[in-house]
């Protein structure tokens, strides 16, 4: 891959909203400008309905903390419109309304957690014999399924270029999905693109991703980093201090010739590269399915989670 300005690789953030607030998540970005690193934010519109926690959008002050974002060029991207039950009216009301906020709907979407009205998720995410397995052990959802009180999937095709599904331990996300953005064909009818994006689930997964020795491997591949986190678990102390772990790292990884702006962006840029924009092959699904799974296990081992 060819990165714009001569530079050697690609790296990014999606910070996933969950447990968000003001108080643990602002310090981070206010870190990442002074560095001149910008990312890629999710948000909910509507406050959680279930466990969760987090501001939103009907917050005023952590909506001009958003819009503070956008303006300095972090980019805004879904996590659907809140945490729990949404019905298609909800999702759409809530979709206007980020439009009202933000000038324009979200290029990204992250679905969430166990909302029902998730896009092709749960066994959904695989293909078989993996899909067979997920169908075992996990609820359906309803985001693409025409007649159900969730479905939202026209809405999504109209307004919604990337959607993020599988994550992998390895650094160079391009590497794990060198097809990324994707389009399958199974899922086409209700969604555009597919992409998938490198484990920083928390603070300690983070910090381990971005070692000196998996930076080197970054830059030595020319390669593209999309790492998904959530900046609400460990970032931020009580005390309003980051992580220095964090800090140091991000720190130096900014001093090499890397390519820093928000996943949409690079996205984009990696789709206008594309020799061909036909459907995946099932073969090729079937390894990210497999890559996934040895990720997953490797994590269960390290990290016990």
């Amino acid at each position: 891959m060819i990165w714009p300005e001569g530079k050697q690789f690609a790296f990014t953030i999606i910070d996933d909203t969950d447990n968000a607030t003001l108080s643990n998540v602002k310090p981070v970005y206010d870190f990442l400008y002074s560095i001149g690193l910008k990312t890629t934010k999710t948000v909910w519109i509507y406050p959680p309905k279930d466990s969760y926690t987090g501001d939103c959008l009907q917050d005023e002050e952590y909506k001009k903390f958003i819009l503070e974002l956008d303006n300095k060029g972090f980019e805004i991207a879904s996590h659907g419109v809140g945490s729990g039950k949404f019905t298609r009216t909800e999702i759409i009301e809530g979709f206007d309304y980020y439009q009202s906020v933000l000038n324009r709907y979200p290029k990204i979407h992250i679905n969430h957690s166990q909302n029902e009205n998730n896009l092709y998720w749960g066994a959904k995410r695989f293909i078989w014999p993996l899909s067979w397995f997920m169908k075992l052990v996990q609820m359906e959802f309803q985001g693409e399924r025409e007649g159900s009180i969730f479905f939202w999937g026209d809405f999504a095709k109209k307004h919604v270029a990337f959607i993020r599904n599988l994550v992998f331990s390895e650094i160079n996300t391009l590497k794990c999905d060198p097809e990324m953005p994707y389009r399958e064909r199974s899922k086409s009818l209700f969604s555009n693109y597919w992409f998938s994006s490198s484990d920083g689930h928390t603070v300690e997964e983070f910090v381990d991703l971005i070692d000196q020795e998996n930076i080197n491997q970054l830059v030595k591949e020319g390669g593209c980093c999309i790492v998904y986190t959530h900046f609400a678990s460990g970032f931020v102390n009580h005390d309003g201090k980051l992580d220095q772990r964090f800090k140091s790292r991000m720190e130096n990884l900014v001093k090499q010739n890397g390519w820093f702006v928000p996943a949409g962006k690079i996205l984009s840029h990696l789709r206008s590269k594309k020799k061909s924009d036909d459907f995946v092959h099932r073969n090729y699904l079937l390894k990210l399915n497999a890559r996934w799974l040895l990720s997953r296990l490797k994590k269960r081992v390290k990290y016990n989670r």
